[in-house]
């Protein structure tokens, strides 16, 4: 299998992959994430903030691999989570949709996905 992407995610993301909580990662399916097949691993790296980083743990970086188990496409960003759901996606279960529209979408990415759509990576953690 080959490591094609990573993905740096904030803490909370992050633990929700560890957890198998977020089971997929949604993109633009422009020409860069068109790449993407069945198989193909990812790796996710949490992110790590400067009031994280101190001398006894700024060396390491927490990663999770994953493979890609399936594609799914989609015309906008309500259709994927509608389809899919908030929690798999990442976002808190109880979170309004817009609110979880309004932290992935700015308007030069509303534009993007209005032209490209979106594809979303299903994927298990390995």
């Amino acid at each position: 299998m080959e490591d094609i992407y990573t993905f740096t995610l904030d803490s909370d993301t992050f633990e929700r992959v560890l957890s198998g909580k977020k089971t997929v990662q949604i993109l633009i399916h422009d020409a860069k994430h068109r790449v993407y097949e069945v198989g193909n691993q990812i790796t996710f790296n949490r992110e790590v903030k400067e009031d994280m980083a101190d001398e006894s743990n700024s060396d390491i970086v927490m990663t999770q691999k994953a493979v890609i188990e399936n594609l799914l496409y989609f015309a906008n960003f309500n259709e994927a989570i509608e389809t899919i759901g908030k929690e798999k996606c990442g976002f808190k279960p109880n979170a309004p949709l817009e609110k979880s529209s309004d932290q992935f979408l700015s308007q030069e990415k509303y534009e993007a996905i209005e032209k490209n759509g979106l594809v979303a990576l299903v994927f298990k953690t390995i």
